[in-house]
């Protein structure tokens, strides 16, 4: 409606221009008339035909337009970046423009009235003629990607758009473009090659790091286990004091009575409460100087080899390992080769003395002899004389048994020997300081005790530790002379495991022994005695030698009362198996 009017508007405008024109032209050409009605019609006419030649005038400008807009449409379409193509419901080309053409490498006028998806490659064909039958059974716009066969050339891979369309006489038509997404799956599938290789390298890499990490965790534990087996201990801290690693089984919060070991429960009173930070230790030392620090300490009866070493990143100490060993067994063999040493010069001492003296005492007791031979029998010279040979012959046994203990040759040999013939030569080195100290010294032992399998030398220095140790217990106990101020050595046979043992028992009512250092006694180094006053290493050689014989060597106290040494020994082989 509004359209129709807009074309009656429009030739009532050019009516009203013409008939302008009209009258101008009469008024200036054509004279005036005198019949009425000749005027009208020749009137109309002119406007008539002025309309005529504004409205040829308006269609030729159109037309112009029209031409205009054809020719850039028909380049647009023509020289489009996209292949266009219209095919009937058979799937014939109806047209098609330049550029799909060109992507098919055929001549525009070859291509009219050929079915559109015999271009397609022969895997895409069937997926082609689908999808223009689907175009025509919706009004919907549809797409696929597919490959086109080109005449002279390698296929070449498109994106098919498709939507339905009607003729000028109503038929059903399907328009497509056809884009050429050579570049795009050329890019997709260089993607895809290099995300299969950068999954290949990935699985390589990976598998590279597994095994690595494999190796890691294997070289790991068995470096773990290399520490682990570490009879020291090592500790890496933190600036703090905060533990960040430990070798061996720790017990939870550093328990210091459950840690194993001197080294371990000296670490755990370090440690607690940041001891470490407070104190002037080779951790602290080490963290202030940023240099190796060392320190030898003694711990409960134990020598501590402590040692701190820095971990640096960029010049700043960022913690510490501390190691710290237990050396007691160490210093005790250097110390037993120290004695070692000391009895051999004694020994070389003995045998010079006992050279010079023997000689002296030989004619002392022989000028002793001389005098009971020749005094009357109640005399007091003969009495002088067997004195004097009494004395010489002590004398003579004390420097006999001094050659004996010290001979080095003889202290690693074993056999029989009795433990009464043992203790009496160990109380003959003895015996004078017992006395002087006021000492009352009793030995019981049967007459049927069965001799030992042992190194006399090496028992007899057993003895002589135990004895000089009771002596310290009972002068501490007791400054002069008192009844309880004595020492019991007995003797017994016992069997043990099946096994025939010979037990010796030095009791003594000195000052005993706290219950709680009976089981460091023998710990090289541990004294019950003040500093200066023992070496800690009597009772520590008494438990080797005593271990070397198979035999056990006890202690029972009560502190402030008595203190019995209890030494058990293996009997001869002969004997024993003479007594089963």
């Amino acid at each position: 409606m509004t359209e129709h009017q807009s074309g009656e508007d429009r030739l009532a405008k050019l009516r009203h221009l013409a008939e302008q024109r009209s009258g101008e032209q009469t008024a200036r050409n054509s004279p005036a008339m005198i019949e009425q009605d000749c005027q009208r019609l020749v009137h109309e006419l002119q406007v008539h035909q002025i309309e005529l030649e504004m409205q040829n005038e308006e269609l030729r400008m159109t037309q112009e337009q029209l031409g205009e807009s054809l020719e850039k449409y028909s380049d647009l379409y023509e020289f489009a970046p996209a292949g266009y193509v219209t095919s009937n419901t058979k799937g014939r080309i109806l047209e098609a423009n330049l550029t799909f053409a060109g992507q098919l490498g055929i001549e525009r006028g070859r291509l009219i009235n050929t079915v559109l998806s015999l271009y397609a490659a022969a895997p895409d064909r069937a997926a082609f003629r689908a999808h223009l039958e689907l175009v025509f059974q919706s009004n919907e716009r549809h797409t696929c990607e597919l490959r086109l066969e080109r005449q002279n050339g390698p296929e070449l891979s498109v994106q098919v758009d498709s939507i339905r369309a009607l003729h000028a006489d109503g038929s059903p038509l399907c328009r497509t473009s056809v884009t050429d997404i050579s570049t795009r799956k050329a890019a997709e599938e260089e993607l895809v090659r290099l995300h299969q290789e950068l999954e290949e390298r990935v699985e390589e890499r990976t598998a590279a790091l597994s095994e690595s990490e494999k190796n890691f965790k294997k070289l790991s534990q068995e470096f773990r286990t290399l520490l682990n087996a570490i009879s020291d201990t090592l500790i890496l801290l933190s600036p703090t004091m905060e533990v960040l690693w430990t070798n061996g089984d720790t017990p939870p919060e550093w328990d210091q009575e459950e840690m194993p070991g001197p080294a371990g429960q000296y670490c755990a009173k370090l440690l607690h409460g940041h001891k470490a930070l407070l104190e002037d230790c080779p951790v602290r030392r080490c963290f202030e100087t940023g240099h190796k620090e060392t320190a030898v300490t003694t711990f409960k009866g134990n020598v501590l080899d402590v040692r701190a070493f820095p971990i640096k990143e960029a010049d700043a100490v960022i913690g510490v390992l501390l190691l710290v060993s237990d050396i007691s067994e160490k210093i005790a063999m250097q110390a037993e080769a120290i004695q070692a040493a000391h009895l051999a010069s004694l020994g070389e001492l003995a045998a010079g003395v006992a050279h010079e003296i023997n000689n002296p005492i030989t004619g002392i007791i022989n000028y002793g002899q001389i005098l009971i031979n020749e005094c009357p029998p109640d005399s007091l010279e003969k009495d002088i004389g067997a004195r004097i040979v009494k004395e010489g012959e002590r004398v003579g046994r004390i420097v006999k048994t001094l050659l004996a203990y010290a001979q080095r040759d003889r202290r690693k040999e074993k056999r029989a020997c009795r433990a009464p013939d043992i203790a009496a030569e160990a109380i003959v080195l003895t015996q004078a300081q017992i006395r002087k100290e006021g000492i009352e010294l009793k030995i019981v032992f049967p007459n049927d005790l069965p001799p030992v399998e042992a190194n006399f030398q090496q028992i007899q220095q057993c003895m002589i530790n135990i004895i000089n140790n009771a002596r310290y217990a009972l002068n501490e106990k007791y400054a002069g002379r008192h009844a309880n101020k004595r020492l019991d050595i007995t003797g017994e046979g016992v069997t043990i495991d099946g096994r025939p043992y010979v037990r010796l028992v030095f009791h003594d009512r000195g000052v005993g022994i706290a219950a709680h250092e009976l089981s460091a006694l023998t710990k090289p180094f541990f004294s019950t005695k003040p500093y200066g006053l023992g070496t800690g290493l009597g009772l520590s050689i008494t438990q080797k030698i005593i271990a070397d014989h198979d035999g056990n060597l006890l202690f029972e106290s009560v502190q402030g009362e008595w203190t019995r040494v209890i030494i058990e020994l293996p009997v001869h082989r002969n004997d024993a198996e003479a007594e089963a």
